[in-house]
């Protein structure tokens, strides 16, 4: 648990199932403002995914990130939580509280697992005991949604009892298509040895299903990935260099400043392989819906390009992930032979 812990400090940022906070919970019976522990522990408890959730106590957040620590001179109790979060909310929530030293820093985390009850919800009024602050009816719930928090709706509880009291496992309801080719209208379509990796998703079944999709592609000596609008911006960038306006005051009329737009799509290259993560677009918690029956194109907008240096075979992995599969994760491997490659570069560009 502790490497786990690390790594979500050091190489995440905060999501549906993670949040930094500077400082503890006030858990005191004299202290007035105590309601934004029970929101947020409903919030991450009402959480259909059945992966477990984190608060982390003393990290400084910028942009999502942890930046800094602020150590913990003394961990509050986890029975005083307990006994606080069952005092308002039911059914009782799952969580444990426990101290981890980072870089010389008292730190503190909360794991929230293991909640299969939901909905978590309000079984008396709250209000904090200060002007304007938290106040919650009986029977209201909360949910986590990208890095913010809400109130439950309709929808959301339409999803809670179908995953509560569902069967089916859902896995088999999704079959993915990819296809090696050019982009539909890029400039890197003049360079033969780039090319576009589509994905499309076809969902069989006659209801919409929810997924978050990650693409895995290996790298090997002949192929290595790329998002596409940093190859853009580069092709961009070398155009103003060699353009006769650079050295002039109408470089930026001529070739304006390359300026990427949110695809939704989130990149990551390590030396062996790269991740292409479809991310939740704003105000939704969702990466991908697809509809009943229907098929969605190019989950990944045109994002992935794959760079050669001579025709090859490639390896692929997509890791879905939907709260209506079983085991909650399915992973679905993916190649083209050296033929098939070999078939779409032109070796003279090579």
């Amino acid at each position: 648990m502790k490497e786990n812990i690390f790594n979500l400090i050091e190489n995440e940022s905060e999501n549906t199932k993670l949040d930094f906070k500077l400082e503890q919970y006030p858990i005191e019976k004299t202290n007035i403002k105590k309601g934004e522990f029970l929101k947020d522990m409903c919030a991450f408890a009402n959480l259909t995914s059945k992966e477990d959730k984190f608060i982390i106590i003393g990290a400084k957040e910028k942009n999502g990130v942890a930046v800094g620590f602020k150590p913990i001179d003394e961990l509050h109790d986890q029975a005083s939580y307990q006994q606080f979060l069952n005092q308002y909310i039911e059914p009782e929530i799952n969580f444990e509280y426990k101290e981890i030293i980072h870089q010389g820093n008292r730190l503190a985390y909360f794991r929230i697992f293991n909640n299969d009850k939901r909905p978590y919800l309000f079984k008396k009024e709250y209000k904090d005991n200060e002007t304007k602050g938290s106040q919650y009816r009986t029977g209201t719930g909360f949910i986590r949604t990208g890095t913010s928090t809400r109130e439950l709706r309709r929808e959301d509880f339409e999803k809670i009892y179908a995953e509560r009291f569902g069967t089916n496992d859902r896995s088999e309801d999704i079959k993915f298509k990819v296809i090696l080719g050019t982009f539909e209208s890029s400039d890197l379509n003049r360079l033969s040895y780039i090319k576009h990796l589509r994905v499309d998703v076809e969902n069989i079944s006659n209801t919409s299903i929810d997924l978050n999709v990650e693409a895995k592609i290996y790298h090997n000596s002949s192929v290595k990935a790329d998002c596409a609008q940093n190859l853009e911006a580069k092709l961009h960038e070398n155009a103003r260099d060699k353009s006769m306006f650079t050295h002039t005051p109408y470089i930026n009329n001529v070739f304006p400043l390359y300026i990427p737009i949110d695809m939704n799509v989130a990149f990551q290259n390590y030396a062996t392989y790269s991740i292409f993560e479809i991310t939740p677009q704003k105000g939704t918690h969702t990466a991908l819906r697809v509809k009943q029956k229907g098929i969605t194109t190019d989950i990944f907008n045109g994002q992935i390009a794959l760079i050669f240096s001579h025709p090859t075979e490639i390896k692929i992995e997509l890791i879905v992930r939907s709260n209506e599969f079983e085991d909650g994760l399915k992973i679905v491997p993916l190649h083209f032979t050296k033929e098939d490659t070999n078939d779409l570069l032109d070796p003279w560009d090579l």
